[in-house]
Parts: C-alpha cells; sequence; structure tokens
C-alpha cells in the first residue's frame, strides 16, 4: 500500500505534509506508511482510495476476499461488518477466511450487508 501512496503522492508533487493532512493523518505515519514499517489501519482506506483515484486492494477470487475488500474499501471493521449484518465479528472473520461448512443464513447477512451479489 506505501509504495502505491508514494508514488502517487510524488505525482502530485506533494510533500509528506501536504500529502497527510488530504489523507486525514499525520506526516509520521505517512512515512511510516511509504516506507513498510506500519500497515495502514483500516479507517484510512476509503481516503488512501479517493487520493489514488483506484483501489489499491487486490482483485477478490474468492467469496471471502470479496467480502475483506468490500469492508477495507468502506473502511469498516469486522465488528461494524457484523453490527449491520446481524451476526458476530467471530462469524465475519470465518467468513472472510473461507472456511468450509459456515451456515448460509449469516453468510446472505454479510453479502446483503456489504451489497455483494451472492
Amino acid at each position: 500500500m506505501g509504495h502505491h501512496i508514494l508514488k502517487r503522492r510524488l505525482d502530485l508533487g506533494l510533500q509528506q505534509k501536504q500529502a497527510a493532512m488530504i489523507l486525514g493523518t499525520g506526516a509520521w505515519n505517512l512515512r511510516n506508511w511509504e516506507t513498510g514499517r506500519h500497515g495502514v489501519q483500516t479507517w484510512y482506506y476509503p481516503r488512501i482510495i479517493e487520493f489514488l483515484a483506484y483501489n489499491p486492494l487486490p482483485p477478490a477470487q474468492t467469496r471471502g476476499q470479496a467480502v475483506r475488500r468490500e469492508r477495507m474499501s468502506r473502511g469498516w471493521s469486522r465488528r461494524r461488518v457484523g453490527r449491520e449484518a446481524g451476526v458476530d465479528e467471530a462469524t465475519v472473520r470465518r467468513i472472510e477466511a473461507d472456511t468450509v461448512g459456515l451456515a448460509r443464513k449469516p453468510l446472505v447477512r454479510v453479502l446483503r450487508a456489504l451489497g455483494i451479489p451472492w
């Protein structure tokens, strides 16, 4: 993720402090992302996607990956998805892990909450 942000920042001719203000974080945090010292917290993803003008998350190959990609693109925690879908956080985690044998009802609830076709 950091190299996407760095490339875009340099393409726009922005200093770290300027880009950090756009992203709603501090320059030190942006520096850590760009150097790969720390991962990006989920709640920053919507702003980063807007800043980049594309979604840098890899395309989903499985239903669980689709759930994770959509959740992160929205900046939602697993807890928030669970709350929106009426399931617990652990169920969301199992769905994202593509656990075999999950009950259909919670899966459908999560997919609907995220607007993912099932």
